[in-house]
């Protein structure tokens, strides 16, 4: 368990030392509006470029515990992680801007994220916490492993079928960020696990029971909208295998070998697509994720 602490530490001390802000200054913004986009993948940019703002609120009630940041290794990649989320924000923004405008389309105002102040609630957590915070800071690191792998798939399936070359480099350099942000989370997230037997026994349960796909709930995203992106990004062949690939990349865990999170929440939202299509309930199995949780 030490040799692999020691791994994985040094591994991330060297994804750390990469951080550095989204370089766009050579990008042809100039072609932002050369090809139409459908609304499909507008609505998949909107999304994106929204819940990467709502980073701003993070750092705050239990993904801020104590026993988290105390770590100094943590605390320098969450500070990188936050920086480089916001810029991804204003390129994203930066690229939806030039392209309504110059298409003549109208584009929502970008999505304030939540009062930073956790609720009472969550902050009374925090304090009961305390004497197990190393399960929170395991548990904190799983998800982002969870939410970045997401993240990272997303940007790359839309990179690919948008049919915009200047978005696609755009999305492209986005998606090699997340892809670095996913590996330092995954790393502490492996060490962490293997070394606590607590966290191996809770962590499996309580992401089948509570976890919801970055951006949504709350004052966050509603389900509805991430459920347009994933049925957008999901569909097909491409998407159906990088659902099957996510799945058995976070089955390498320990401990998380018979999750599937990532095919649970897909039929889950496949489901409420169809149902708004058609005025009907959403048949959902009870074995899927409730991502309004």
């Amino acid at each position: 368990m030490k040799d692999l602490r020691q791994l994985n530490e040094r591994r991330c001390e060297r994804l750390v030392a990469k951080s550095a802000l989204l370089d766009t200054s050579d990008l042809r913004w100039q072609d932002a509006a050369a090809i139409e986009l459908d609304d499909a993948t507008l609505a998949c940019l909107v999304y994106m470029r929204d819940v990467e703002g709502f980073t701003t609120r993070d750092l705050s009630g239990l993904a801020g515990h104590p026993t988290t940041l105390r770590d100094p290794l943590v605390r320098r990649f969450l500070t990188a992680w936050q920086a480089e989320e916001a810029e991804h924000a204003r390129a994203l923004d930066r690229f939806l801007q030039a392209h309504c405008a110059g298409r003549g389309r109208s584009l929502p105002e970008i999505q304030a994220a939540p009062d930073s102040v956790p609720p009472w609630s969550e902050r009374l957590l925090v304090t009961l916490t305390r004497p197990v915070g190393h399960v929170v800071t395991a548990a904190h690191m799983t998800w982002g492993a969870l939410n970045e792998l997401l993240t990272m798939t997303g940007y790359r399936l839309l990179a690919e079928r948008c049919g915009h070359p200047m978005l696609t480099e755009l999305l492209t350099r986005i998606a090699a960020q997340e892809a670095r942000h996913y590996s330092f989370y995954l790393l502490q997230a492996e060490w962490r696990l293997a070394e606590s037997r607590a966290a191996r026994r809770v962590l499996p349960a309580l992401l089948r029971r509570t976890w919801t796909p970055v951006g949504v709930g709350g004052e966050y995203k509603q389900p509805i909208e991430f459920d347009r992106v994933l049925a957008h990004l999901a569909g097909g062949e491409s998407g159906r295998r990088a659902v099957a690939v996510m799945d058995r990349t976070i089955a390498r865990l320990p401990g998380f070998g018979d999750l599937a999170p990532y095919a649970r929440a897909a039929e889950a939202s496949l489901a409420r697509v169809a149902a708004e299509s058609t005025g009907a309930p959403a048949a959902v199995p009870a074995t899927s994720l409730d991502l309004a949780a």
